[in-house]
């Protein structure tokens, strides 16, 4: 976690959390107000009981826990928590496209982003020819060192995560769903599992209600626009969703009927700092990122002066 001297607090992953400080350091003006800490959770909780503001980065459970201990001291927090991002891809979607999109923003840091890509729901009609090309481009994925440039894929970080995965790949398969590739772990020192396309998911599967946090697509067929969009709809996350399609106002549409934070048309796997990133439900809470990110760490003070 980054703790700023101003008593505000941000949590995230160890290793960015340092690089960051690290490149804080080299600016003088910055170093002075910021410095770095790291620990158990009884750690953050000492942070909270001392800060001004929190801005926590992580899972709904812990960021219940953390709304709570802010709303205690009645001090405002910033929660950017967990997802379970949907796209619908149409009948008038460029599908190589769709499914390279698709694929990077399901596998991008082996899945473990709030924001990946976890439900894709695609139209009847073109439902083959993009199902083959989604396998085809995750099939030539490249597993490897990340360190390496010619690596498209590399490890988990944590090894419990490949059990929340081969949980939800069975109970899918068991409902019905069809695994076309991967679907396994791969046998080498670390934590590692093949990226996965599963098709004809029900809803009701863990697959496509949970948080994956890993590798793999759920991929269900739907009849039209606005079956789509009810089931896109149909979670407790609010982070992002894509529509992929080649008419911008149909897009439009679809995305403007959804309650999250985020909405993306023919692309699923950006961020942009000019633009305000924030969650609906449980997907947290607050903005960050933008005009409006700064400001959510600024308290207002008005002068009322007669002279």
């Amino acid at each position: 976690m980054i703790v700023s001297r101003r008593r505000s607090l941000t949590s995230g992953w160890q290793a960015s959390g340092r690089e960051a400080v690290e490149t804080v350091r080299e600016v003088p003006e910055l170093a002075a107000v910021f410095d770095y800490v790291t620990g158990p959770g009884e750690v953050g909780q000492a942070v909270i009981a001392e800060a001004d503001t929190v801005c926590f980065t992580g899972s709904v459970p812990t960021g219940r826990k953390v709304a709570v201990a802010c709303a205690e001291r009645l001090i405002p927090c910033n929660l950017e928590l967990g997802g379970k991002d949907p796209c619908i891809v149409t009948a008038t979607a460029d599908l190589d496209r769709a499914a390279t999109a698709v694929l990077r923003g399901a596998v991008y840091a082996t899945g473990q982003v709030c924001y990946s890509v976890e439900r894709v729901y695609v139209h009847e009609a073109i439902w083959d020819p993009f199902v083959a090309a989604l396998v085809e481009v995750v099939s030539a994925y490249r597993v490897g060192d990340p360190r390496d440039d010619g690596t498209d894929i590399g490890p988990l970080t944590r090894a419990e995560q490949l059990d929340v995965l081969d949980a939800q790949l069975g109970d899918a398969v068991d409902r019905g769903g069809k695994v076309l590739c991967g679907g396994e772990r791969i046998d080498r020192p670390g934590n590692w599992f093949a990226p996965t396309v599963v098709v004809d998911v029900p809803d009701e599967a863990a697959l496509m209600r949970d948080e994956s946090f890993g590798p793999v697509i759920g991929v269900a067929r739907v009849r039209d626009d606005d079956d789509a969009r009810a089931r896109m709809d149909d979670t407790e996350f609010g982070l992002g969703a894509a529509v992929f399609t080649s008419d911008r106002s149909r897009a439009e549409r679809v995305l403007g009927r959804l309650d999250v934070g985020n909405a993306y048309w023919n692309t699923a796997d950006r961020s942009c700092v000019r633009l305000p990133w924030a969650g609906r439900r449980h997907s947290g809470m607050g903005t960050s990122m933008s005009e409006s990110g700064v400001r959510a760490f600024v308290r207002e003070k008005a002068w009322h002066l007669f002279g």
